[in-house]
């Protein structure tokens, strides 16, 4: 259901695409086979996309730039040299209190 609803969402050739926790509630195995399929169409299609997401791996592995959001502030905004450099426990500083 999730391929399908993101399917119709291109068929109307959007400039900005944004997920909110779009993989949720799916076995792993197909949360993998949509983020693979996501990221193609967002590189193919040269998309601006805005993944919403708890899972920090995924946060980690897609996209070029995260922003972490702490009690509606942004605590963290890195991308390039900074971001590849993050780790899921460097993330998960960021939600210690």
């Amino acid at each position: 259901q999730q391929m399908l609803a993101i399917g119709r969402a291109l068929m109307a050739r959007p400039k900005l695409l944004l997920l909110d926790e779009h993989t949720a509630a799916l076995d792993p195995n197909t949360s993998h086979q949509l983020l693979e399929l996501t990221n193609e169409v967002v590189e193919k299609e040269n998309l601006t996309c805005i993944m919403i997401t708890h899972q920090m791996k995924d946060a980690l592995k897609y996209g070029n730039r995260t922003v972490i959001l702490n009690d509606g502030k942004v605590v963290l905004d890195v991308k390039g040299a900074e971001r590849e450099k993050l780790t899921e426990e460097d993330v998960l500083k960021y939600f210690a209190n």
